[in-house]
C-alpha cells in the first residue's frame, strides 16, 4: 500500500469522526472519497466499520438525548430501505455502483439544505402526514445508507419536521445511525463487501476516526458552521460529479 493512500485513509477517518460529532454534512465527500479511492463495493465496507466506530463516540456524547418512541416508527420503513438497497447491491457492478453513489451524493447536495431551510420555518406536515413522512423519508435513509452511507438528509429532514430540539436532534440521530449500521453489518457480510482484506484498508483510517471525533466535539462550538457547510457542499459536489464522469 502506498503512502499516498495510507494517508488518504487517515484523511477519510479523520473526516468520518468529525462528521459524528461535528459536521455531518462531511460524510457526503467521505462516501464519494473512499469510492475514487478503492472499488465501489469494498468501500461501502470499509466505510461501514468506520462510521459504527464513529457512531460509539457520538452516542457516548448524546446518549441522553434519545427518543425512542420516534425512532421506534421508523423501524420497518428502515428495514424495508435496507433490503431494497442489498438487492440493488446484490446486482450492480463496480462501476455502476461508483456512479449510483455519485448520484446519490448529488441528490444528498440538494436536500442538505432544504433541511437547513426547514429548520427555521414553522411546519406541521409531520402532524399532517405522520405515516406517510415517515415511510417514504424513513426507507429513503435505509436504501441511501445501505447503497452509499450516506442516509443522513433524509433522516435530517424527518428530524427538523418533527420540531425536535437541539440536542434531541443530536441524540436521535446519534442513535438512529448506530442502529442502522450494526443491522446492516450483516447484509454487508452476506453480499462479501466486508472480509479480511478489507482490514487492510481499515486499520490505516481507524485510528483517525476517535482523533477527528474529539477534535470535532472540541471546534464544533467555535468554527464558522455556514462557510464549512458551504465548503462541504461544494466539495460534495465535486466528488459527487468526479465519480459520475470518470
Amino acid at each position: 500500500m502506498s503512502i499516498s493512500l495510507i494517508l488518504q485513509l487517515a484523511l477519510i477517518g479523520f473526516l468520518t469522526g468529525i462528521s459524528k460529532t461535528a459536521i455531518g454534512g462531511i460524510g457526503m465527500v467521505n462516501a464519494a472519497l473512499l469510492a475514487s479511492v478503492l472499488p465501489a463495493k469494498e468501500s461501502t465496507g470499509v466505510m461501514l466499520i468506520l462510521l459504527i466506530t464513529g457512531d460509539l463516540f457520538a452516542i457516548g456524547v448524546y446518549k441522553k438525548h434519545v427518543e425512542w418512541k420516534v425512532l421506534q416508527k421508523l423501524i420497518w420503513p428502515v428495514v424495508a430501505g435496507v433490503c431494497v438497497g442489498a438487492y440493488f447491491l446484490s446486482h450492480s457492478t463496480n462501476e455502476s455502483l461508483k456512479k449510483t453513489i455519485g448520484w446519490i451524493v448529488l441528490l444528498l447536495v440538494a436536500f442538505y439544505p432544504i433541511s437547513q431551510r426547514l429548520q427555521k420555518r414553522d411546519l406541521d406536515i409531520s402532524t399532517r402526514f405522520p405515516r406517510s413522512l415517515g415511510a417514504s423519508l424513513g426507507s429513503m435513509a435505509g436504501f441511501m445508507s445501505m447503497v452509499a452511507n450516506s442516509g443522513g438528509p433524509p433522516m435530517s429532514i424527518y428530524l427538523l419536521l418533527r420540531k425536535n430540539s437541539v440536542m434531541n436532534f443530536l441524540g436521535n440521530t446519534a442513535w438512529f445511525f448506530f442502529i442502522i449500521n450494526v443491522f446492516k453489518l450483516p447484509f454487508t457480510l452476506a453480499l462479501g463487501l466486508l472480509d479480511f482484506h478489507s482490514f487492510h484498508y481499515i486499520f490505516p483510517a481507524l485510528p483517525a476516526v476517535p482523533i477527528g471525533a474529539v477534535i470535532g466535539r472540541k471546534l464544533v462550538s467555535r468554527i464558522n458552521q455556514d462557510l464549512f457547510q458551504k465548503i462541504t457542499l461544494i466539495t460534495a459536489t465535486l466528488a459527487g460529479l468526479n465519480l459520475i464522469i470518470r
